[in-house]
């Protein structure tokens, strides 16, 4: 049943509508729907069906419309319909769900938007606010209006429609989509040139868009009518706004953006304070903190860069070639990032260039939006091609995921005269000024820049092509399919993946299922709330923790289960992990419909606290996270500073433990902030004792973070889960590979127990990585060379996932741990002081960090070295860290490496050469002079010997003597004589 009153008055059941009778009767319950639930006395209802002077017989007319009503309502809806029209002293009344009138619920869809545009959510608010006006089917009560029905109601009804539609373009504006409002603006505004607030949305959309003179034409036309026909100036705010477009008032911009371009400019200076009249546009909470780069818009530097060398600290010889160093700059690292191709197709035939202009601002505005809502770190422009990288700035272990997911979006737009043309090519890339210092965007520089373009040269528009390192990175979410084209690639099909055919087997963690179990045992005893945090890194085996226990809990007929994982797109989407327990108790699936899931919602907390204000109130604090589809980035869930989603969520979890015992599990808890930690922190002490138990699940940055609770709370434990030890590890390998077991696959399960580094996740990627190697099994056996030696290499998910893990870290920490990656396993803190000129309090704090967060760990003191030996905690850890470092950094680090150690007499000269053999590569690969890098190493080992003859070390001074030889520059052995004579002479007899 649907009462509608936005438009002709209609009342519906199942879509067909019902017979009502005539105008009496319709303008009856017209007039009581305008007053829904509201009592509507005799006397209001004669002078709104007759005016100041009804006839005699109106009263009598009057109860034959209500009689006849009830009769109608009955015949269509069922004998509950003569119900909804009820008696009620003095006068009559509509007794109906307000989620049945469409303007119950315009103004509640209203109510929502306008609460989102007053706190800043402009996606949220703009969609609210659209859904309202969607409900409108022309002037309300449209039939009655024709037979001569003026009452002030609908009057003061069309200006609520007009109220809401200025809001949605206020926050249309606001979020700098003007363009998709310009053509609505310029409509309305020559419907109703009076309205002012109209008027000026209309002229600030017009400077933005470049047309400076219709915006000022506006304003002449919009004076010109106010006081022709009320003889009023135009007020404050319009003239205000006349005065900064003329002045070109930066503030009129939205942020970072110029009115018309074609290129992406560089960053601009702060503007100033915003101008009286003009709408503000902060940036949209929900983005608690958009990187600078999306702030301002800029482009990154996408190509080559030019070579800045940095002088050297460490002495050479004197007579050692000198060579400019190839030092990198602290803003520089080669990362694996996934870059996003986006090419706008306009129409054939559009040659207007202010056309094709527009267009190409508007699919802009597009892209920007996806990519900044799915935390994209750029966006570059070139004509009709944008660029757009995830993971220059900070790497994510699913920023190929998230990239593909926006390229998915975009690719799927329907914008008006353009269609888009997309590509997602993943690779590594030297990555400049990506540090959290710089003020400028990053800059990308790698060979994936020309696989993207030659992707995107191929794709047709609607599909999203990727390339196969993208494609393996996303094949457990996506599905996709090979085109047969000259540039390879994968087509984007959407499809689920299947299913790995073995589900690897749960080994080494009944303990901790144990623990968990019993925790849901005791607070179902004790009816007393518990909190445990599993902390553990990436892969280490949380989330198939809490599968099996949710599986145990299952079996055993135990406590309900409800499960919230933070996996969004949107790194700042605090509320997802609070949102998934909400729609799994109240059914809500994620493409259903919203009213329908509003309904659900409804149902589900009615039935949980009983039908009243209650049940209204936690309605609608839940619907702040039920009304939005699962996983998705297009709308901002809530912001943290709403703190009225706490107290319902609160609320919900302490009413249904109340009524059974309740188990909630919230997985990857460090992605939230701190406002949504302290939260579920306090949650176990804020509730009443009840039998409710809290699993939080975490990597071990989170006991950083201030707001994190261990130590702190009486009812709360925390469970670390260490590697897997060397025998589960064989265990899991065992049922992943497939017998027979022979001498090669004995060797290849050794070597894959001892690269997994007893973590689960890295063991099955390696597994699958050799499964899905060119050549099968045979490809199991091939062992590939590496920088590290003789190694199988890392599969590109253990490479994102280790990536991600150390941007984590401060710019000190990272420093630290590449110097560390150059010496290969273990390194001396003093190592790391050779390398680069920093206080040792500043190593070992930085040490300890490191240490903390499981990244290294210490392993002895050295009081002859007065020094202390650390290990890398994981070997991937060391090789991951070391592929970050620039090919000609890594040369410049062995150099230093190899003068210092030359000068500790307890050091082997073979590491003294390892290091020089090492920078003399890396400088060949980074295509920098190899004959100056050798001649340096040279110098260095002739320098090695002069020291140890004076220590008296006659088989080490030999020895650098002989293989400094291996760096004598091509045709010039002759170069070592000098130098050889010269030490000589200065040797003792």
């Amino acid at each position: 049943m649907r009462f509608r009153l936005l438009g002709p008055l209609h009342v519906l059941h199942d879509d067909i509508p019902v017979p009502l009778g005539g105008i009496s009767r319709r303008a009856t319950l017209g007039y009581l729907l305008l007053h829904t639930n509201d009592v509507v006395s005799t006397g209001r209802l004669l002078q709104a069906l007759w005016g100041e002077q009804p006839p005699p017989s109106a009263r009598k007319i009057l109860q034959n419309a209500v009689s006849g009503l009830r009769r109608a309502l009955a015949d269509g809806l069922g004998p509950d319909g003569a119900k909804l029209l009820v008696t009620h002293a003095p006068g009559y009344v509509v007794r109906a769900d307000p989620a049945a009138v469409d303007l119950c619920e315009f103004r509640e869809l209203a109510r929502r938007g306008q609460t989102a545009l007053t706190v800043g959510r402009w996606d949220e608010a703009e969609h609210q606010l659209r859904r309202a006006l969607a409900l409108w089917n022309g002037p309300a009560l449209a039939d009655l209006a024709e037979d001569g029905y003026d009452w002030p109601e609908l009057t003061a009804l069309q200006n609520e429609r007009f109220t809401v539609l200025e809001d949605r373009i206020e926050a249309a504006l606001a979020a700098g989509r003007h363009l998709g409002v310009l053509s609505e603006l310029e409509a309305v505004v020559s419907a109703e040139p009076l309205r002012e607030r109209l008027c000026r949305q209309l002229m600030l959309g017009l400077y933005r868009s470049g047309r400076q003179a219709e915006a000022l034409g506006v304003y002449r036309r919009t004076r010109a009518a106010l006081v022709e026909e009320l003889g009023l100036d135009p007020g404050p705010e319009l003239r205000e706004l006349e005065r900064a477009i003329l002045d070109h008032d930066p503030a009129l911009l939205p942020a970072g953006g110029a009115a018309v371009r074609l290129t992406t400019s560089a960053p601009r200076e702060p503007t100033p304070a915003r101008s009286p009249g003009v709408p503000k546009t902060p940036p949209p909470p929900g983005r608690a903190a958009p990187s600078p780069s999306l702030m301002r818009t800029p482009a990154p530097r996408i190509g080559p860069e030019p070579h800045r060398p940095a002088a050297s600290s460490r002495p050479r010889a004197a007579d050692a070639p000198q060579a400019p160093s190839s030092a990198r700059t602290p803003d520089e690292e080669q990362k694996q990032v996934t870059a996003l191709f986006v090419r706008v197709e306009t129409p054939a035939g559009t040659t207007t260039p202010e056309v094709v202009g527009q267009l190409l601002a508007q699919a802009r505005a597009v892209v920007r939006d996806r990519v900044g809502r799915t935390g994209g770190d750029g966006q570059g422009e070139l004509g009709p091609l944008t660029v757009c990288v995830f993971g220059a700035e900070q790497a994510r272990e699913d920023d190929a995921r998230r990239a593909v997911r926006t390229a998915v979006e975009l690719a799927g737009h329907t914008g008006a005269g353009f269609r888009l043309r997309v590509a997602v090519a993943t690779g590594e890339a030297l990555v400049t000024g990506a540090s959290a210092t710089a003020d400028s965007a990053p800059g990308v520089t790698g060979q994936l820049l020309q696989t993207g373009l030659d992707l995107l040269f191929e794709a047709t528009p609607g599909t999203v092509r990727v390339c196969d390192t993208t494609r393996r990175l996303c094949a457990d979410r996506l599905g996709f399919e090979a085109v047969g084209r000259a540039n390879g690639g994968h087509d984007v099909t959407g499809a689920a993946p299947a299913a790995l055919p073995v589900d690897p087997p749960f080994v080494h963690r009944d303990r901790e299922l144990q623990q968990l179990v019993w925790w849901a045992e005791e607070v179902r005893r004790s009816r007393r709330p518990h909190l445990v945090t599993v902390l553990g890194e990436p892969g280490i085996g949380k989330s198939r923790l809490v599968r099996e226990f949710r599986r145990r809990l299952a079996e055993a007929d135990g406590p309900r289960c409800l499960l919230g994982t933070n996996r969004a797109l949107r790194p700042e989407e605090p509320y997802v992990s609070l949102a998934e327990p909400v729609r799994a108790y109240a059914g809500v699936a994620g493409g259903e419909p919203e009213l329908s899931r509003d309904r659900r919602l409804r149902d589900a907390v009615t039935e949980l606290v009983g039908p009243g204000r209650v049940a209204a109130q936690l309605a609608d604090g839940l619907r702040q996270l039920t009304g939005h589809p699962a996983g998705s980035a297009c709308r901002p869930l809530p912001s943290a500073e709403d703190g009225s989603v706490f107290v319902a969520w609160r609320r919900f979890v302490e009413e249904l433990a109340a009524r059974e015992p309740l188990v909630v599990v919230l997985e990857d808890l460090q992605r939230v902030d701190d406002q949504l930690l302290a939260f579920v922190g306090e949650l176990v002490e804020a509730v009443a004792d009840v039998p409710l138990l809290v699993v939080v699940t975490a990597r071990p940055e989170l006991a950083d973070r201030p707001a994190y609770w261990a130590g702190a709370r009486r009812n709360a434990t925390t469970v670390t889960l260490d590697p897997l030890p060397r025998p589960a590890v064989d265990a899991l390998l065992d049922a992943l590979l497939p017998p027979p077991r022979d001498s090669d696959t004995t060797e290849l399960h050794a070597t894959l127990a001892e690269r997994s580094g007893g973590n689960p996740l890295f063991a099955v990627e390696f597994v699958r990585a050799l499964a899905a190697a060119p050549g099968g099994d045979e490809a199991r056996g091939a062992v590939q060379t590496r920088s590290f030696g003789s190694r199988i290499p890392v599969p590109p998910v253990v490479h994102a996932v280790i990536s991600a893990r150390i941007d984590t870290l401060g710019e000190t920490e990272k420093e630290l741990l590449y110097d560390a990656s150059v010496f290969e396993g273990s390194f001396l803190d003093r190592e790391l002081a050779a390398l680069e000129d920093r206080d040792g309090r500043r190593i070992q704090a930085g040490l300890e960090a490191l240490e903390r967060r499981g990244f290294v760990r210490r392993c002895r003191r050295c009081p002859e070295l007065d020094a202390v030996e650390y290990q890398f905690l994981h070997d991937l850890v060391a090789e991951t860290a070391y592929a970050r470092l620039p090919h000609a950094v890594r040369a410049d680090k062995h150099l230093r490496a190899a003068g210092w150690l030359a000068e500790q007499p307890d050091r082997s000269p073979a590491l003294v050469l390892h290091h020089c053999r090492r920078a003399v590569h890396h400088a060949t690969v980074a295509r920098r002079p190899a004959g100056d890098v050798s001649a340096r190493a040279g110098a260095l080992l002739l320098e090695a010997e002069q020291q140890a003859r004076e220590r008296g070390a006659v088989g080490a001074a030999e020895y650098y003597y002989r293989v400094a030889q291996e760096f004598s520059p091509s045709g010039r052995p002759q170069w070592l004589l000098p130098l050889r004579r010269h030490h000589e002479a200065k040797s003792p007899a």
